[in-house]
């Protein structure tokens, strides 16, 4: 019977650790703390001044990966505080990745009792960073461990077993314009609808959706204002170059009918990624019918640290329950019910790896 009393507790005790990036000492020594009461050797492998990946190594081909960093909790009220409300626990982390966490403890607690005298068959590796665009945590952690892994990279993925990632081009825009008197404003081009215009242009062109991650323009002074940066971003589906899209987006850009001055920067790019899931594929399909009586594969729309152990020749699905559209936000939190299969997910997990 899984432990749920259990997988809770550890949830809202880690919630109740912030451990938004740059600042993941504390939730580190807390996992450590817990595995090396159960038995464990663990390293450290540093990454930065008081920053490390929590690593256990016993020489397993296989891998379980997560990231212990959060976003910031921006609007979100009382974010460290786990608050339990229809079956649901919220809290920031909670879908991204703390109940994964969470769940994994329960059922490392759960295999040890069953199976006192064995080894855990499978590493653990607990990384930070991967909330920036740098993921350092990810980026060194091979450089650490002997050998190339199979490797499962705990996500919210709605249950989905992620073999494909959809790649992304962020960019920024600045836009400056002469600017003038609030009730002359027929007279000058806005920057802000200059930036509306070239956005229009972009999505019809690229035939896509763009996400406006940050913009910003203008002040409470009766003027049309001088300048509208943003920051945006579109996915890259499999099969586009990247380069190609580049290219399209700079002619766009520059065919903007505008006497404002228009500057764009390429700010980040990932290629679209199918993932090398041989030897762990079948097993985790195997694990995952046993316990929620189907499994079924899907894209991870979002960037994750499967793709620098992709780039390092590791083999890798993504997977976890949870929302990733509720993360982020004020709404982040998973089910009770998700924490139950979750745990029963990685106790098969690591009977059927004993048995093999």
């Amino acid at each position: 019977m899984v432990p749920t009393d259990t997988v809770k507790e550890i949830l809202k005790e880690l919630i109740a650790i912030p451990s938004v990036s740059g600042k993941e000492k504390e939730i580190l020594e807390y996992l450590e703390k817990k595995l090396v009461k159960l038995g464990f050797n663990l390293k450290r492998q540093e990454i930065e001044k008081n920053r490390y990946n929590l690593v256990y190594d016993n020489g397993s081909e296989f891998l379980i990966s997560v990231h212990v960093d959060t976003v910031p909790p921006m609007d979100f009220k009382k974010a460290f505080e786990a608050q339990e409300k229809n079956g649901r626990i919220y809290g920031r982390g909670a879908s991204d990745v703390k109940g994964a966490i969470a769940s994994l403890i329960t059922a490392i607690e759960w295999f040890k009792t069953d199976f006192p005298e064995e080894d855990l068959p499978v590493s653990l590796a607990f990384v930070v960073d991967e909330e920036q665009n740098s993921a350092l945590g990810s980026e060194r952690l091979p450089q650490f461990l002997e050998g190339k892994k199979k490797c499962l990279v705990l996500e919210p993925t709605y249950g989905l077993l992620c073999t494909k990632q959809y790649g992304a081009i962020e960019f920024s825009i600045k836009i400056t314009c002469k600017s003038a008197h609030g009730a002359e404003f027929e007279r000058v081009e806005n920057p802000v609808k200059v930036f509306i215009k070239i956005l229009k242009a972009i999505e019809g062109n690229l035939r896509r959706k763009v996400n406006v991650i940050m913009v910003k323009s203008g002040s409470k002074v009766y003027a049309v204002p001088k300048k509208c940066e943003a920051l945006l971003e579109f996915k890259v589906f499999e099969g586009e170059k990247t380069e190609e899209l580049i290219e399209r987006l700079e002619d766009i850009v520059k065919s903007i009918n505008t006497c404002c001055a228009v500057e764009i920067n390429i700010e980040d790019v990932e290629e679209f990624q199918v993932f090398n899931t041989d030897g762990l594929l079948p097993l985790l399909k195997k694990v995952l019918e046993r316990v929620s009586g189907e499994a079924k594969e899907g894209i991870m729309p979002s960037w994750t640290d499967a793709s620098n152990y992709t780039k390092a020749g590791y083999h890798c699905v993504v997977f976890g329950y949870g929302s990733l559209l509720d993360s982020h936000t004020n709404r982040e939190s998973i089910s009770v019910e998700e924490l139950e299969k979750f745990t029963k997910f990685f106790y098969e997990f690591f009977k059927e790896l004993r048995s093999l």
